[in-house]
């Protein structure tokens, strides 16, 4: 196998002819000058010492450093293998290249000292790595999101054109199936106009590869690079696996035909794997373009795509901010993250020619993608694997504990740095590191077989032979050859399998030792526990081993002692399991089938681990729970009916997993349930009727769902709920005015503005003539024939400005003011239904004290009709609920397709 060049040797092999020479104290260049012909007479490339040629050209001494001398050498000379000859001469100390001084790169954009992510690390060091190269805009990046502002003044320069199309004739004259395709395409709407309305993929873009120096805003990782914007996702950042694989496709026709597409940019994903999506990415690794995803905002190690593929030319990016540290939204996984980037408050492009901060693992992904597009402006010859091994064999080791061990390599982004540290420098720097098993501690079953995997590669892509050895003899072959358990060959990730024979064994990996040790599943009965019955406390054993107990964050006593009841999160009632709460624990797999055998637990709290596989079946048996909080897992499948027999709860959140198929009826048989969380999973259908039996509950969440349809009337007779969302859904209010008069009394509630909606109506009521000093009560009418929930607003717009008082209701009053000529004061009333709003406006004429003050058309000009409308105001304000003075309560954030922290 070839070997790669030294960062020293690329650096010679580019060198111009000439060198430095540090001399010893005394000796002069003129003294030297006949040994250095002597030796430059065999240097000359290409020529030999017979042939009496010389590569030495001119000696030069700097008359006021004599120890300095410059050396002018013939084209073509053997820059390494000279230095090396003249650091043998005596009187020389050190021999160097004369190397090229250029002005230190560095944006002269406004906002780029606010761009921590381009400076040095935890930054990617971007301002060294332009000393390389800035960018070139024959690198083509393909932007894949909800499209991108291409008229943007600092994006404009660098957006893609295709060369084949002819703007406006209304002809595909590419014949590639898309009709003036100018910019790229938009399946997301079905025509070629990738602009951005949401502004996720406009981010993302400047991120990439916004123009730099060019005294505008932001700068790119590169300064110029050819954007190409794929538009799948829409104005709410969601779409179809099925238009992002029609963005795929495009992207693959172009790169056929010859477009030089080094790169996707994929900031967005979802739980659930797509075989579909997993073809269309590799068929782009066959075409040899790298595919730059993010890795998800849940803070959970559960797998997330397409980041998750198992796909040699995906790179996963976790995100880190401005300390270094995982932030705290942020995926990771040993197996499946390769890297962490910056993505906390990174400055970039946005719609209406603005800039924002954006943070979230989209914004990581894109820093990596623009120093792939930097490497292969610098380097135009590295192929997909070498990009990807220059990234993931560069970078520095993360000092947050998180993103170095639970990352595949380790690393932070690092564009240019140290030694082979940057991407730009790497050249023969190997990284061994072990990807399977996850953790450094692993319990098996005698006869157990582990899965291995090691990641061996190095920064010219070469993948490095490895083996695992065994402490207590013999060794575990590993083969990178897609045979037996490898999947692709030369991707250095090396693959195998190791039978445990039941005897504790150390394996050897090249980044740490891991300990084999046998699982205990008889601890309670050989430690005599006797403080729960046998049966609970081996449930709690399995639930250890089974879910990765050695690696739990807090695992304090766990097999520790014989009193179970004093395990960390354990709570017992009358030598019973009442309650266990491991919540945000680092939990992964799945729970074990004994778990019914806790049948007194009344509590049980899992949420914020990585637990997968269907709803455990053992849960429907325990009767007793009256809390289940589940949220934020990778748990799939259906929602079992069987939830209906667990009568006793009063709290049940299943939300942010990946269940799917209908919302089972049966949840009305639950006569105690109060909070009922089901948001941000793949429900479908309509919502059932039967929940309007659950006369006790208070907050109903169905967000981010695609549930469809009209709501059940029977809600309206849920009088206790307070706490409502159908956001993100298909489903629509029924437009009765009972429904929306139950709505109206809802103190927290968010709903799906995309239903049909007629705008509401509005009058301002009559103009008035009222008096100096006068209290004046503005009476506004407002109706909707959808029967939506309606808030108020009112706005002074002109006049001497007065003190509105319940300007958020239909009644607002105010004082007029002393004037001492009659004057004009104007006020608007806006009406919003949630979806859309309508506006009145009305005159108040103020006269001058002692002017003839009136009342037109039921206005108040203050006295006992004034005193009546204000005794009005305050019963209609006990009598109805606005929304503006409402506080959230048990609010939850919610989740996009698209990857970024923005809501």
């Amino acid at each position: 196998m070839a070997t790669a060049a030294t960062a020293a040797e690329r650096d010679l092999a580019g060198a111009p002819n000439r060198l430095i020479l540090t001399l010893e104290q005394g000796v002069s260049a003129q003294a030297i000058q006949p040994d250095l012909h002597k030796l430059s007479a065999v240097s000359a490339a290409g020529h030999s010492a017979a042939a009496n040629t010389t590569a030495l050209r001119d000696v030069q001494q700097f008359s006021h450093l004599p120890q300095l001398a410059l050396v002018k050498l013939a084209a073509g000379t053997d820059i390494a293998a000279i230095i090396a000859q003249y650091k043998t001469l005596p009187g020389v100390k050190a021999a160097e290249p004369d190397y090229r001084l250029r002005t230190t790169q560095s944006s002269n954009d406004p906002l780029f000292n606010q761009q921590w992510h381009l400076q040095t690390s935890p930054g990617i060091n971007a301002q060294a790595a332009w000393d390389s190269s800035t960018g070139d805009a024959q690198v083509i990046v393909a932007v894949i999101d909800t499209g991108v502002d291409y008229s943007h003044p600092d994006l404009q320069a660098n957006i893609w054109q295709n060369p084949e199309e002819i703007a406006g004739d209304g002809i595909d004259n590419d014949g590639n199936g898309y009709v003036d395709d100018i910019y790229g395409i938009n399946p997301a709407d079905d025509n070629v106009d990738p602009m951005d309305e949401d502004g996720h993929g406009t981010q993302v873009a400047g991120i990439i590869g916004a123009v730099g120096n060019n005294s505008t805003g932001v700068a790119g990782v590169n300064w110029s690079v050819t954007l190409l914007p794929c538009r799948f996702m829409d104005v709410n950042g969601e779409g179809f696996v099925s238009d992002a694989i029609a963005c795929l496709n495009y992207v693959l026709a172009l790169k056929q035909r010859g477009e030089n597409i080094v790169a996707t940019n994929n900031s967005w994903g979802g739980p659930v794997f797509s075989q579909a999506l997993y073809n269309a990415v590799q068929a782009h690794y066959d075409a040899g373009i790298l595919f730059v995803a993010s890795a998800g905002n849940d803070n959970t190690q559960a797998p997330f795509y397409p980041a998750a593929f198992d796909l040699p030319n995906v790179i996963s990016v976790s995100a880190h901010g401005q300390s270094g540290s995982k932030a705290d939204f942020a995926n990771y996984g040993r197996n499946w993250v390769d890297l962490s980037a910056p993505g906390v408050a990174i400055y970039t492009t946005d719609l209406d020619n603005q800039y924002s901060l954006a943070s979230g693992t989209s914004m990581a992904a894109p820093v990596v993608t623009g120093v792939a597009a930097l490497l292969s402006a610098a380097e135009p010859g590295l192929n997909a694997n070498q990009l990807r091994a220059r990234l993931l064999i560069s970078g520095v080791t993360a000092t947050d504990s998180v993103l170095s061990s639970q990352t595949a390599t380790g690393h932070l982004l690092l564009a240019s740095g140290d030694g082979q540290d940057g991407a730009l420098e790497c050249m023969n720097k190997q990284l061994t590191r072990r990807l399977l098993p996850l953790t450094d501690t692993v319990f098996l079953s005698a006869g157990a077989t582990l899965p291995i995997e090691v990641l061996s590669l190095d920064c010219a892509g070469n993948s490095i032979n490895t083996t695992v050895s065994i402490a207590q003899g013999g060794a575990v072959a590993l083969n990178d050859d897609a045979q037996q358990q490898d999947k692709f060959a030369g991707d250095g990730i090396y693959s195998g399998s190791w039978t445990f024979d039941g005897n504790d064994a150390e394996l050897q990996f090249a980044d740490g030792p891991v300990q084999v040790l046998l699982r205990n599943d008889n601890f309670c009965a050989a430690n005599n526990v006797s403080e729960i019955p046998l049966a609970e406390c081996e449930t709690l054993v399995q639930l250890y081993y089974d879910t990765g107990g050695q690696s739990w964050l807090n695992s304090t006593n766990w097999l520790q002692n014989n009193t179970p009841c004093s395990w960390f999160g354990v709570a017992c009632s009358s030598g019973r399991v009442a309650s266990l709460n491991l919540s945000d624990n680092g939990l992964v797999g799945q729970l074990p089938a004994n778990f019914n055998q806790l049948s007194a637990l009344t509590e049980l709290d899992l949420s914020f681990n990585a637990l997968q596989g269907n709803f455990p079946a053992a849960l429907l048996q325990l009767t007793q729970l009256s809390r289940l909080q589940l949220w934020n897992n990778a748990f799939e499948g259906s929602i079992p009916a069987g939830l209906a027999n667990l009568t006793a709860l009063t709290e049940l959140d299943l939300s942010f997993n990946r269940f799917s198929g209908s919302l089972p009826a049966g949840l009305g048989n639950l006569p105690l349930l109060r909070e009922l969380f089901v948001e941000n999973n793949y429900l479908s259908g309509t919502v059932p009727s039967a929940l309007g039996q659950l006369s006790q509950l208070q907050i109903l969440w169905l967000e981010n769902n695609d549930f469809s349809g009209t709501l059940p009337s029977t809600l309206t007779n849920l009088n206790q709920l307070r706490a409502f969302s159908f956001a993100g859904t298909e489903l629509c209010a029924p437009a009765t005015a009972d429904f929306g008069n139950w709505l109206a009394q809802i103190e927290q509630l968010f709903i799906n503005t995309d239903c049909a909606n007629s705008a509401p109506q509005v009058s301002a009521g009559s103009a008035q003539t009222v008096s100096s000093g006068s209290v004046v009560t503005l009476t506004g009418t407002a109706s909707d024939s959808d029967f939506n929930v309606l808030s108020y607003q009112w706005q002074q717009l002109a006049g001497p400005s007065v003190s509105l008082s319940q300007a958020d209701t239909l009644t607002a009053s105010f004082t007029a003011p002393v004037v001492s000529s009659t004057t004009s004061l104007r006020f608007r009333l806006t009406v919003d239904d949630g979806i859309a709003q309508s506006s009145a406006e009305v005159t108040i004429t103020v006269q001058p004290t002692g002017g003839s003050g009136g009342n037109a058309g039921g206005g108040s000009g203050g006295g006992s009709l004034g005193i009546i409308s204000l005794l009005l105001l305050g019963l209609l304000l006990l009598t109805r609920l606005g929304k503006s003075g409402l506080t959230a309560y048990n609010a939850r954030p919610v989740a996009a397709v698209a990857t970024s922290e923005h809501g």
